[in-house]
């Protein structure tokens, strides 16, 4: 064809017809024309409307490409600048960098020519689980092969995890103490005033503490269905053969008052940092204007812990590789597969807890179930892709402060508070957890054992981050103080890849409950 006017015109008309028949995203097909016609216009001024030139389209393992050319002297009409065109080579340039269409220009054998492409977009395979089902695959594989080697290498393999592990644990475990204090002190300081704590954060704490004794129970009586346990006594009474174990418990619930403010810190003991956290905010809260550069602190420092326990969690997969390679090549097969159990039991109680809070206030406001659940959904939503409850945060104090017609304040002091002090889903899988570890390490717990087990689970759920992967530095921290099998905490992880998009959405269902019903009480 000759590069006339009228040529130039069909040839762009075709281009448009061909990106259009192969679903090219409009932006990218307007630039590509733009950028071609110009060319095209510019190789007519150069060499003049009799000049012939090819066009070809094709598409290229699903990519369309259109491709003009011309056989001439060298000539590139992308970075050709005259002050009378219309398009400036800046201009040019800039459209050569817009979105994903790409324009190249090259000389070979004689021919000028320009290409013109709109790559195909490739989306992500997703994959249930995301990263952890596939380190679990790896590892599941890893230790297939490490199988066949002889018992020194893999007692070797295993001796090399170890320490591995140890040091992972430790820097998960870091990272988890400064954001149980940063995240309730920033909870408490949410409130405007020691009036307004006073008479909503009494009330709000008694209400956390019901809640969670109501989890406890139910999901320990779940928790020994799967996992038979504990030794139940049926007089009721703890003989005097447990009394070390009575004293322990009474210890335990002395020691949540901090000697001094250094040592729980050093020490990781959660529940005593949680009360110096509790100080801090109420503090804080006290003195109002006069702290308001701590304030201001505190939020800060708040968007670092969270960045810093991100950070961290990326070990995650390693730890989880690793665990599972071990108790591949520890133990038998069956053990691994016995994970069922873990998930079925924390489904179960996902099921029975928020069922009794929806069914509260549809008996006791008159609320219509599948009305309440439509205004939470948006929020829940967000935490079902995300695996998230931070992430779905923002969008649900929007539906509690406009759908739910809650109070503001109300809002800001019990949802963020809630999300530290009230962990509902976290409790029950720590729970559940430290049954089956009990199981796993073929240890029979007491009904003294039992109270300890409940009240660090309850401790450990505070401490652990609502984000996928925490449940790891809880769980070592537990197991160590019950003296469980650390090797149970890969079928753990395995389990909470499975649990921990509905264990969100299950806490936004109690945690908005809760508040709406709070929100219609006298306080």
């Amino acid at each position: 064809m000759k590069l006339s006017n009228q040529n130039i015109a069909h040839v762009m008309e075709k281009i448009e017809q061909f990106f259009d028949s192969t679903g090219v995203p409009r932006k990218d097909k307007l630039k590509i024309c733009v950028l071609l016609e110009e060319s095209l216009l510019r190789y007519q001024e150069t060499f003049g409307e009799t000049q012939e030139f090819e066009f070809l389209t094709r598409k290229w393992f699903g990519t369309p490409r259109v491709s003009i050319k011309i056989k001439s002297k060298p000539f590139n009409p992308l970075e050709y600048d005259d002050d009378e065109q219309i398009f400036s080579e800046n201009v040019m340039h800039n459209l050569l960098n817009y979105e994903k269409a790409r324009v190249i220009y090259r000389y070979e054998s004689g021919f000028n020519e320009i290409q013109a492409f709109s790559p195909r977009e490739i989306k992500n395979l997703k994959i249930p689980g995301g990263s952890n089902t596939i380190s679990i695959l790896f590892a599941v594989i890893f230790a297939s092969i490490a199988g066949n080697f002889s018992p020194e290498t893999q007692n070797l393999i295993v001796n090399i995890i170890n320490p591995i592990l140890n040091t992972l644990f430790g820097a998960i475990i870091a990272a988890n103490i400064p954001f149980v204090f940063v995240s309730i002190v920033a909870s408490i300081c949410a409130m405007e005033n020691m009036v307004t704590l006073n008479t909503i954060g009494t009330t709000v704490l008694l209400r956390f503490v019901k809640i969670t004794l109501f989890i406890v129970v139910v999901t320990i009586f779940i928790s020994e269905m799967f996992f038979p346990v504990v030794n139940f006594s049926f007089d009721g009474q703890i003989s005097a053969s447990n009394s070390d174990e009575t004293a322990k418990i009474f210890n335990l619930l002395l020691s949540i008052v901090p000697q001094n403010i250094i040592e729980p810190f050093l020490k990781g003991n959660i529940l005593q940092i949680v009360i110096l956290a509790l100080m801090t905010g109420v503090c804080v809260t006290i003195l109002g204007d006069r702290v308001t550069d701590f304030k201001k602190i505190i939020v800060e420092s708040k968007q670092i812990v969270f960045k810093m326990i991100s950070i961290v969690l990326k070990l995650i997969h390693v730890v989880i590789f690793l665990s599972i390679v071990k108790i591949l090549l520890i133990y038998s097969f069956e053990d691994f597969v016995s994970l069922w159990k873990i998930i079925l039991a924390n489904y179960l109680a996902f099921i029975i807890v928020p069922a009794a809070m929806i069914l509260r206030i549809s008996v006791k406001h008159g609320v219509k179930i599948a009305d309440f659940m439509r205004k939470i959904y948006p929020a829940c939503l967000i935490t079902f892709t995300t695996g998230s409850g931070s992430a779905s945060m923002p969008k649900n104090l929007e539906i509690c402060k406009q759908k739910l017609g809650i109070k503001e304040n109300l809002c800001d002091f019990y949802i963020m508070l809630s999300h530290s002090l009230c962990p509902t889903t976290m409790t029950i899988s720590i729970i559940i957890y430290a049954f089956f570890a009990a199981e796993f390490s073929g240890v029979e717990m007491t009904i003294s054992q039992l109270i300890i087990v409940a009240l660090l689970s309850i401790q450990f759920a505070i401490a652990t981050p609502n984000e996928n992967g925490g449940i790891i530095a809880t769980m070592t921290l537990l197991l160590t103080q019950f003296g469980f099998s650390m090797d149970s905490i890969g079928l753990m992880m395995a389990s909470n890849m499975f649990i921990v998009n509905i264990s969100g959405v299950v806490g936004i269902i109690v945690r908005d409950s809760d508040l709406f019903d709070l929100s219609r009480t006298k306080i």
